[in-house]
């Protein structure tokens, strides 16, 4: 109530306090159109002058206030279309009516007005626009991408998210940060990716494995986080936010400026940081300690861009620790059966800020520079990029080494990445690419452990050619691709001797896609694509505790009974091979649009975390997990559709479907999303005549138990098998899980805010209530659902100010 009366009291002192700010009085309002007469929903018009964008509404109206009396230029972008450019002389409020042609190039199509990325008509990808990116501010990538049907997150604890696209995470989602392949060390369920969200202008999210350009981590999709293109006049401008949260009594702030050089046309640059700080996170009963997270991220960009030539240059600095649930780290197998059953969680105390043991400490640095060259019909990139990741994971420990990892590593990644893109007329389009990537990852001095992972050197090549050809209604797009990987491996055993391997991978890939347009409304578009992904190091050579995890996980080599590191022929290892058909049908009309999607996905050799039993070890006792292989399909549908009753009010649903089956063992998998479904109501009152707008939104989702799980296996029946000399699973192969599958819960949430422009700024307020009934509810896919509750009730007032 506080925080509403809060909100209450800011807008209304706020508005007397600008209504006077009139000096600028005209209106630029318009409609867009695409070239049968329909209206377009969704076009993006930005005025490039005051820095601001609209988003077209149902009829496809957008509307400016508060223009000073000069001259602006009109940018309008919609995705399939080309963009429209237009200068206007503002002496007094207009109109205008803007047709726009559909676009003859299938590469380099428009995504959102600020940003433009190489996908084909035939690509089925969803996106996070503008306006969802804001809404949705504060939360980790993890997080935000919980918004588009078809990607769910696999969790630890309360602030760790990990994307899951079609059920698949990890090493079977390549992750694009300004353009370069994120690498850090995201093997590991638990290590979410290292980017900051305020980066990002736009989210987009390419579901199936036609992405065939970026590479084989790509089996499952690709997510594409992109900044805005940087600005080439003189003009600051820039951005800030001011975010706060009740749950974890903790904040955010971000700002962001940017500008030309003086002098020097055609160069532009941004700098941009965030700071967070979070306390303990609570569930709807209980405080979840040791949960904190501590956040510093920083970005810079400088670039040189013309027609026909620029160049980029790219830094950023991520910084986090993260609290992991201190309940989660277990001394004997009896404490690990009571605190599976125990609630609250064992050693639960009073909320605090300190963040101590287990607990994460990851830095990431990135530094991309980037340049093309356009002569012609053909258009050359050439890219490199440098990662340096650095990550810690603090164990419980004593004495001496209270405040020494347990586990750390730093991992250093250079990539290279070459494209001759080739215009050979309006209705045909050729890429030609080379990508190149050296790693070398070394474990920490000074953790007096065994190394978790060995030690290694990773090169990596591929080399990949792409044809895009249109055809009256249809779009054709076709694509090969050759990769090699090769491993030098040097760790050590249980028994502490060194071990060396060399390995080398190599396979091709290739994809074929084609969309159809039904008529003016509606579109279907079609993928099949086969795959393949060499292991990860973690996969073949995992050993021992892994804290932030809370378990233990052993690699495919490790032998179980003589803890020695095999030879990968003597496993008869074989790598993942995946065969992928994506459907779509993409319907749009002035008040209803909808996208229905449907798939399988179907992996040879599928390696995945099978639960073994539990363990004993010096550092606790953990749930013991080992890699294994099978093959798996996985089969699931997505659907969205919004409907619009008035300019005012409209209607939407999200429906994410997913069925996955070990198919080796007719059986089910651990960790896999259970089916969502969400539908919201949104009321947003248009700009008055101050340019005020107003929102409401109300959301409901309902998340499904997982019936498809495996049987479960009582922590305490593996103890007091144990006991008797018995391994239960000795002959039994099928996969367990220790306890079942909470039940399915039902969560609301309410967001309101509203906007409104000052001369050339803008404010934006936003309020929004989570989880509205604070239901206490478990989530499948979350690691440390075995000790405690998912968050309870949490209310966010969120402010940006633009300029």
């Amino acid at each position: 109530m506080k925080v509403v009366l809060f909100l209450l009291a800011v807008y209304f002192l706020f508005i007397p306090c600008v209504s006077g700010q009139d000096a600028c009085t005209l209106e630029l309002k318009g409609n867009v159109f695409d070239e049968n007469g329909n209206r377009l929903k969704g076009a993006t018009v930005f005025i490039k002058e005051i820095n601001i964008g609209k988003v077209t509404d149902e009829a496809g109206g957008f509307l400016f206030q508060n223009l000073c009396e000069r001259t602006y230029v009109v940018e309008v972008k919609f995705l399939g279309y080309e963009t429209y450019v237009t200068t206007i002389h503002l002496n007094k409020s207009a109109e205008l009516f803007i047709p726009l042609k559909s676009a003859d190039k299938v590469l380099n199509e428009v995504i959102v007005y600020d940003h433009k990325e190489n996908f084909t008509k035939t690509t089925n990808y969803a996106k996070l626009s503008s306006r969802e990116l804001d809404e949705s501010a504060g939360k980790s990538l993890g997080e935000t991408l919980r918004g588009i049907t078809g990607v769910n997150s696999i969790q630890t604890g309360p602030a760790i998210f990990k994307p899951v696209i079609h059920g698949v995470h990890s090493q079977r989602i390549l992750l694009l940060n300004n353009g370069v392949r994120q690498e850090g060390q995201q093997w590991g369920a638990e290590h979410a990716p290292e980017i900051d969200p305020f980066v990002a202008t736009n989210v987009v999210v390419i579901k199936d494995a036609a992405a065939i350009k970026y590479g084989t981590d790509a089996l499952g999709g690709v997510i594409v986080v992109s900044p805005a293109e940087l600005p080439t006049d003189q003009k600051l401008g820039g951005q800030f936010h001011l975010i706060g949260n009740t749950n974890n009594r903790g904040g955010i702030v971000s700002g962001l400026l940017e500008g030309g050089l003086k002098h020097l046309k055609g160069w532009g640059w941004r700098v941009q940081g965030t700071g967070k700080k979070y306390g303990d996170a609570h569930a709807a009963n209980y405080n979840l300690s040791n949960t904190g997270v501590e956040e510093l991220d920083y970005s810079a960009a400088l670039g040189y861009h013309k027609e026909n030539t620029g160049i980029e240059l790219f830094y950023s600095h991520f910084n986090t620790t993260l609290g992991v649930l201190l309940g989660s780290a277990i001394s004997s197998t009896e404490d690990l059966a009571n605190a599976i059953e125990r609630e609250p969680p064992q050693y639960t105390t009073d909320f605090t800020y300190t963040i101590q043991a287990p607990r994460q400490e990851v830095k990431h640095d990135l530094l991309k520079i980037k340049g093309h060259l356009r002569r012609g019909k053909n258009l050359y990139n050439l890219q490199y990029g440098f990662q340096a990741n650095d990550r810690k994971e603090y164990d419980l420990r004593r004495g001496s080494l209270v405040n020494v990892p347990a586990l750390g590593y730093k991992l250093y990644t250079q990539t290279l990445d070459a494209e001759w893109a080739i215009t050979k007329n309006k209705k045909d389009t050729r890429s030609i690419g080379i990508n190149g990537m050296w790693q070398g990852n070394n474990k920490m001095d000074g953790t007096q452990t065994l190394p978790f992972i060995p030690n290694y050197i990773n090169y990596s090549t591929g080399i990949y050619w792409t044809e895009s050809i249109t055809k009256d209604k249809v779009n054709w797009d076709f694509g090969v691709r050759y990769d090699y990987k090769y491993y030098d491996v040097a760790g050590f055993d249980y028994s502490n001797q060194l071990y060396k391997a060399q390995l080398s991978f190599y396979n091709a890939s290739a994809t074929m896609g084609t969309t159809y347009q039904l008529g003016n409304s509606s579109t279907i578009t079609s993928t099949l694509a086969s795959t393949w992904r060499p292991p990860s190091v973690a996969e073949l050579y995992s050993l021992g505790t892994h804290q932030s995890a809370a378990a233990i996980e052993y690699g495919l080599l490790l032998d179980e009974t003589t803890n020695r590191v095999k030879d990968i022929e003597e496993v008869g290892f074989k790598t993942e091979k995946a065969l992928k058909w994506v459907n779509t049908y993409r319907y749009q009309k002035k008040k209803f649009d909808m996208e229905l999607s449907a798939y399988i996905n179907y992996i040879f050799n599928y390696t995945y975390l099978k639960p073994r039993g539990v363990t004993e070890t010096t550092r606790g006792t953990y749930p013991f997990f080992r890699y294994t292989q099978t093959d798996a399909s996985f089969v699931g549908a997505d659907v969205s559709a919004n409907y619009s009753f008035t300019q005012f009010l409209s209607v939407g649903s999200k429906i994410s479907l997913l069925w996955v089956k070990d198919q080796t063992n007719n059986d089910y998998l651990i960790f896999i999303p259970s089916n969502r479904y969400e539908v919201f109501l949104r009321y947003k009152v248009p700009a008055n005549q101050k340019g005020i707008t107003y929102y409401t939104e109300l959301n409901a989702r309902y998340i499904q138990e997982q019936y498809r799980a495996p049987r479960v296996v009582p922590i305490q029946d593996i103890i007091d098998a144990k006991e008797q000399g018995i391994d239960l699973f000795e002959d039994d192969k099928k996969n367990f899980d220790f306890v079942a599958a909470p039940n399915g819960y039902f969560l609301s949430s309410v967001n309101i805010g509203f906007s409104r422009p000052i001369h050339e700024t803008k404010i934006d307020v936003r309020f929004s209530i989570n989880n509205l009934s604070n239901t206490s509810y478990r989530e499948y896919t979350n690691r440390l659902r075995y000790y405690s509750d998912d968050l309870g009730r949490n209310f966010t007032l969120a402010v940006k100010y633009s300029f």
